[in-house]
C-alpha cells in the first residue's frame, strides 16, 4: 500500500486512510484545474446543484468510477465494487465505498468520502 503526507498535521500516512485521502483529494478537485496537471481530478462538481433523483446517483457512480481509472489520480490500487450516498446536503456529498485492494484480492469498506463543492 502507498505512503504518503497527511493532509491536516504533515505527518507520515498509509493504509487505508492514507487511502480515503487520496479518493477525497481526487473527487474534490475539478478537472482541468492543476496548472500542469490538468488530467488529475474528477467531473463530480458537474454535478453537485443538481436535483437528488436516481439519475443523480448514477452520475455520481460515474464520476466516481471515471476518477478512480484515471490513471494520474494514482488511484490503481483498488477496484470499485459498490456505491452508496449516505448524505446530500449543504453541497456536500457523502459516499460509502466497497472496494477491493488489488495487491491481496482484500474487500474493504471506506465510509464518510466527503465531496465539497
Amino acid at each position: 500500500m502507498k505512503t504518503g503526507t497527511q493532509a491536516n498535521t504533515g505527518k507520515t500516512v498509509s493504509g487505508i486512510p492514507y487511502l480515503q485521502q487520496r479518493i477525497q483529494d481526487a473527487l474534490n478537485t475539478p478537472l482541468g484545474s492543476l496548472v500542469g496537471h490538468r488530467d488529475y481530478g474528477s467531473r463530480v462538481y458537474e454535478i453537485i446543484d443538481r436535483n437528488i433523483n436516481p439519475g443523480f446517483y448514477m452520475q455520481v457512480y460515474i464520476r466516481l468510477a471515471e476518477a478512480l481509472n484515471n490513471p494520474v489520480n494514482g488511484l490503481d490500487d483498488v477496484k470499485l465494487k459498490e456505491m452508496q450516498l449516505t448524505c446530500v446536503e449543504n453541497h456536500q456529498i457523502e459516499i460509502t465505498c466497497r472496494f477491493i485492494l488489488l495487491e491481496n484480492g482484500e474487500p474493504i469498506t471506506m465510509e464518510g468520502i466527503i465531496i465539497e463543492q
